[in-house]
């Protein structure tokens, strides 16, 4: 029984020791990419993918090269000694609409995914708030599934609470727009690549 409890402890510190490793290398992939964001945007490769799948650089000088109903989604990455740490997706291409969907992923050097953020903004209009602004948290411990922290806020950027009685009318909605674009399954960047269906990238 003893080394029972033994064996546990140490799982549970292994475990631990490895949600801390995990936690630090992903702040340390946020605070380098947000610093290239914005101090460095000229660092930042700005993809577009096609419908057949293939990853094409924006051109700056060449803005109609393709044509906008073959524009599926956009991608921005930014690289640590030529290695992919960050990746931007997002359907919005032009950056137009009254729905933002976007999701930021963070690797290491070995292209192991660190975590990820999902944001989704929707107006709602109403006395909950008159945007909501989704942010959805996941961290990689290596488990099946990826640890998740589920955040809502208003158009100032205050934190809503679901269950709050000017919120609870939204909070079916918010909740299902939360889900919609729940599909995180890979683990690392090949998986992402093959997730995304590119083709191509360089």
């Amino acid at each position: 029984m003893k080394k029972l409890i033994t064996f546990i402890l140490f799982i549970n510190y292994i475990l631990i020791f490895s949600q801390k490793n995990i936690n630090e290398k992903l702040a340390e992939a946020e605070k380098f990419a947000n610093k290239i964001i914005e101090n460095n945007p000229d660092k930042i490769l700005s993809y577009y993918k096609l419908n057949n799948g293939i990853l094409k650089k924006v051109n700056p000088n060449n803005e109609n090269e393709d044509d906008d109903s073959e524009i599926m989604m956009s991608y921005r990455i930014i690289k640590k000694n030529d290695k992919i740490i960050y990746i931007s997706k997002s359907d919005s291409f032009w950056g137009m609409g009254d729905w933002n969907s976007s999701q930021d992923f963070y690797f290491d050097e070995n292209g192991v995914l660190l975590g990820a953020v999902k944001k989704e903004d929707w107006f709602l209009e109403n006395k909950c708030a008159r945007q909501i602004r989704y942010r959805g948290i996941y961290k990689n411990y290596g488990k099946p599934k990826l640890q998740r922290i589920d955040k809502f806020y208003n158009e100032n950027d205050k934190e809503i609470d679901l269950d709050s009685p000017n919120c609870k009318k939204s909070k079916k909605e918010a909740l299902e727009n939360a889900e919609r674009t729940d599909k995180i399954t890979f683990r690392n960047l090949a998986g992402f690549m093959k997730a995304e269906r590119i083709k191509y990238y360089k």
